[in-house]
């Protein structure tokens, strides 16, 4: 015996979600020291984000080099005395992995003038 089966009715519908999300990094002077501070409108958080401060006069090509002093983004969101002395120059990101598990790129730079 051969089923057939009739479908009169059908309806499909494929949602594709969007959004904009926005990351903050500032640097600023507190105590003699460079503290930095950030946030963003993302209802999660970046792929092992790191919050780091380099040595030199640029961004390094691979955000892992150069480190001078470092953060996890989810210790201390609202101010992380870096321990290193205010001043002009200091080269500081907001850095996660790409996706999966790939390497360090940079999401917010900021450079102390």
């Amino acid at each position: 015996m051969v089923s057939t089966r009739h479908i009169t009715d059908q309806a499909q519908a494929v949602q594709t979600p969007s959004a904009s999300y926005t990351w903050y990094l500032s640097a600023y002077q507190l105590h003699g020291n460079l503290w930095l501070s950030w946030q963003t409108t993302a209802p999660f958080r970046a792929q092992q984000g790191q919050i780091m401060v380099y040595s030199g006069q640029f961004f390094p090509a691979n955000p892992q080099d150069n480190v001078r002093a470092w953060q996890w983004d989810n210790v201390s969101s609202n101010g992380w005395d870096t321990g290193l002395p205010w001043g002009s120059g200091w080269y500081c990101a907001w850095n996660a992995q790409r996706s999966p598990n790939g390497p360090y790129a940079y999401a917010v730079q900021v450079v102390t003038a």
